[in-house]
């Protein structure tokens, strides 16, 4: 999981991430971000090099959510939808996407989420069936 706004600051961390000298094939590699820019400018660069892209639409870690990544992006599917659109657009390989089943118990949006998912053009969809509230719990 790589940040798109460190890939787009040319992050010298991250480019350690984003080898895969010597790796095995296929290589997916998953992003998150919230910003349609970085985020397309991510995709266009990954697409260069991994075989599928992987828009992380469920990391529930208060780091990540604190900035609008993640699985905040539940909260906002119009940003959700441009984002995914504009990266679908740019990428060269197939893009995925992994999400929750909602924020918490008053919001969950799996099934409307996923329909957008779909007409934005990803090729497959990963849910998590716990909302970001539930974090890693196995009370589901």
């Amino acid at each position: 999981m790589v940040s798109s706004r460190a890939i787009m600051h040319n992050d010298e961390k991250t480019k350690k991430l984003l080898n895969t000298y010597g790796e095995k094939k296929p290589i997916s590699m998953q992003i998150f971000g919230s910003d349609v820019e970085s985020m397309k400018y991510a995709a266009s660069l990954i697409s260069d090099i991994a075989d599928i892209i992987d828009i992380n639409m469920g990391c529930p870690a208060p780091k990540v959510v604190k900035n609008g990544d993640g699985s905040k992006l539940l909260l906002d599917l119009d940003l959700a939808s441009n984002i995914v659109s504009e990266v679908v657009k740019v990428s060269k390989v197939p893009v995925t996407v992994k999400l929750r089943s909602g924020w918490n118990e008053e919001n969950i949006v799996a099934v409307e989420a996923a329909k957008m998912l779909e007409d934005a053009g990803v090729s497959m969809i990963t849910i998590h069936a716990r909302t970001r509230s539930q974090f890693y719990s196995r009370k589901i």
